[in-house]
């Protein structure tokens, strides 16, 4: 949904600002205003980024603004399976005080150094993103780093071997959450 539909411009927004974009309205009903001011993204590219969810039948458009449609949630519920996302506390791990982590399910494989995760991180405007695979129980930096650890991660999220959590860290809690949603994104596709 977010790669060109057509000869022309490419889209001013990225399949990281359609993940938040959804995360949003499935907390509340959004106008486009306030969307596009969420997003930082122009009214114009908020009004392709609403065509293209309803087109795929995962937002109604009403007067009072923008929410999920009962297939908006199902598709979310389905990304939610493979990824889960939240707010993750100041650390010495990370660069900022805002950070965002998201797990990836069964992706440890797909993990060389983790900054391959950072790069895409950086690209999507974060200040920087630090990976972790789940190994043996544990958490721990790709390569050769040592463990490292989250209990207050494991708490509502029950991580197995395989999963990789990607902690993006931003000047902001948006630059944070679109770096680690780009991150994790990648890993999937």
């Amino acid at each position: 949904m977010a790669g060109k539909t057509a000869p022309g411009r490419t889209p001013d927004f990225t399949a990281a600002h359609l993940l938040y974009a959804l995360s949003l309205l499935r907390e509340k009903r959004i106008g486009r205003k306030q969307l596009a001011e969420s997003l930082r993204v122009g009214e114009g590219t908020v009004r392709t980024i609403l065509s293209r969810l309803s087109d795929a039948v995962l937002v109604e458009i009403s007067r009072p603004g923008v929410s999920l449609s009962p297939e908006g949630v199902k598709f979310l519920e389905s990304i939610e399976s493979k990824m889960i996302w939240g707010e993750f506390p100041p650390t010495d791990l990370t660069v900022s005080k805002h950070n965002l982590f998201v797990l990836v399910r069964k992706a440890a494989d797909r993990i060389r150094y983790g900054v391959e995760q950072r790069d895409q991180a950086l690209i999507h405007g974060a200040v920087g993103a630090t990976t972790l695979v789940r190994r043996d129980g544990l958490w721990t930096l790709p390569g050769p780093g040592g463990e490292v650890n989250l209990d207050f991660v494991e708490e509502g999220i029950k991580p197995s071997d395989g999963d990789v959590v990607v902690i993006g860290t931003g000047v902001d809690s948006f630059t944070a959450a679109l770096g680690a949603f780009s991150a994790a994104i990648h890993l999937v596709s």
